[in-house]
């Protein structure tokens, strides 16, 4: 049984039991006002003690007490979880935030099942509801849906795959949420949402929920064109990240690196980035056979680019990142400024940086992660950001040795997140790599040059024509 329908099971055997009030004294009537839901800015927090994939979160002793803290940074929508078992909640929580904080608009975060469900929050104070559509039926589903709103509640429809999407077409509901985690397994895809979200066709505020822990991760639901997002465990952890939440959602439509990478991306192929160019006419060529990103060297090496020459490509299609090497911090002026100035899309970070660097950065970002053993593999989701590309080891060089990983260290990498790969990549071995290993990303440099900062054309043709053998 999957973690979801272990859930709803046990909170069906306690509403057998104890109603579904489950216990706690809701109100025979209403007695607090509706207050819209969305409120600017459309960034939700939520009162969580704990989950099934993370364990306690916090204490909670007062819920009011942990309200106040989002209220008095100025958020307006609040979720509370009221389920017991897995979560630590329980209706009292949302009765009690919802009569201390009247102006906030709360949600009810559970795994409700029938109309009576959405009656007895109602009842307790709950401006919204969640009803997630893979736990429901598409008749019982539309059914709750229309019920709420007809009580005046808004309704947050809770989808993670296209199947689910589809379920709620017929009604299109008014706000949908994408959550990156699948509630089956709880593993969490922080490019889900971006991808899913291209398939709701009508008219809908779409909310981003899960996986953010920082500035650089909020940024990047807004920057997609998400409504709002909802934040759980690290604002209960840190209610100081509401500033950052804040800040993000003012980001709207300046940029959208991850949203572009992902529309580029094509059924079976990986995402192809080629790194190492130095001049327009490799990229050029790059681009003419399929390159999705072009990265541009900006730290001591042979294949460093020069600066004014990248302000040179910005005509090119396809997304530029610079490869930076860092010991902590952000990278020199002269990267920020291409950066600022839209000449650059994105960050590589090839160093030694730790997480912290990433979660303040104020652009798109990644890291890549060069890994020694198997041992190094759990080092992976220690850093923010959707994806991390695995690099090879070298004592002596950050990143173009042309080494390659070994096979077990990128199986189980591809275990912890999507596969972004580089290290060695070839035309004589890109098709077994992609036969065996299905990389959602490759990055290739050294192995296509003719010599340090210039690429062999023929090489680069090849790999491109490999990659398409690789994919059938």
């Amino acid at each position: 049984m999957n973690i979801l329908n272990k859930i709803a099971s046990i909170r069906r055997e306690t509403i057998k039991r104890e109603g579904y009030t489950l216990g706690s004294a809701v109100p025979p009537e209403r007695d607090v006002p509706l207050q819209k839901f969305g409120q600017n800015p459309f960034v939700i927090c939520e009162i969580k003690r704990r989950s099934p994939s993370k364990g306690k979160i916090s204490e909670i002793a007062d819920p009011v007490k942990q309200a106040g803290l989002y209220f008095g940074k100025g958020i307006r929508n609040i979720s509370v979880l009221t389920e017991e078992d897995h979560f630590g909640g329980t209706l009292d929580d949302l009765i009690a935030v919802k009569r201390a904080y009247p102006e906030a608009a709360v949600l009810r975060k559970d795994f409700l099942l029938e109309k009576e469900d959405v009656l007895v929050s109602y009842r307790a104070g709950a401006d919204a509801v969640l009803l997630i559509a893979a736990l429901l039926d598409k008749e019982k589903i539309e059914e709750l849906y229309h019920y709420a709103v007809s009580l005046g509640l808004a309704v947050l429809v809770e989808v993670h795959n296209r199947e689910e999407v589809d379920k709620v077409r017929s009604f299109r509901p008014k706000i949908m949420g994408i959550n990156s985690r699948n509630l089956k397994t709880f593993r969490i895809d922080q490019i889900l949402p971006i991808e899913l979200k291209k398939h709701i066709d009508w008219e809908t505020q779409v909310v981003y929920e899960s996986g953010i822990s920082s500035f650089n991760e909020a940024i990047i639901p807004f920057e997609s064109g998400f409504a709002g997002i909802l934040v759980g465990e690290s604002v209960v952890r840190d209610p100081d990240l509401i500033d950052d939440l804040i800040q993000a959602a003012e980001r709207k439509g300046e940029g959208n690196f991850w949203n572009r990478l992902y529309s580029r991306k094509r059924q079976g192929r990986p995402l192809v980035k080629i790194c190492g160019i130095t001049n327009r006419e490799d990229g050029e060529a790059a681009v003419g056979m399929g390159a999705d990103i072009l990265g541009f060297v900006l730290a001591e090496s042979p294949r460093r680019a020069d600066p004014s020459f990248i302000r040179t490509v910005k005509d090119l299609d396809v997304l530029k990142v610079a490869v930076v090497v860092t010991g902590e911090g952000e990278p020199d002026r002269e990267v920020m400024e291409l950066l600022e100035k839209g000449y650059l899309d994105a960050v590589q970070f090839h160093g030694n940086e730790n997480p912290g660097d990433l979660r303040s950065f104020s652009y798109p970002c990644f890291k890549a992660l060069r890994l020694r053993d198997r041992g190094d593999v759990q080092e992976i989701d220690r850093f923010p950001g959707p994806r991390v590309l695995v690099d090879a080891w070298s004592d002596k060089e950050y990143g173009g040795t042309g080494k390659r990983l070994d096979g077990e260290i990128v199986t189980e990498a591809s275990q912890v997140r999507p596969l972004w790969m580089a290290g060695g990549l070839s035309p004589e071995n890109i098709s077994g790599i992609i036969s065996e290993f299905r990389p959602e990303l490759i990055d290739a440099s050294s192995r296509l040059e003719a010599e340090k900062g210039r690429k062999d054309h023929g090489k680069m043709k090849e790999f491109f024509r490999e990659i398409d053998n690789g994919c059938v």
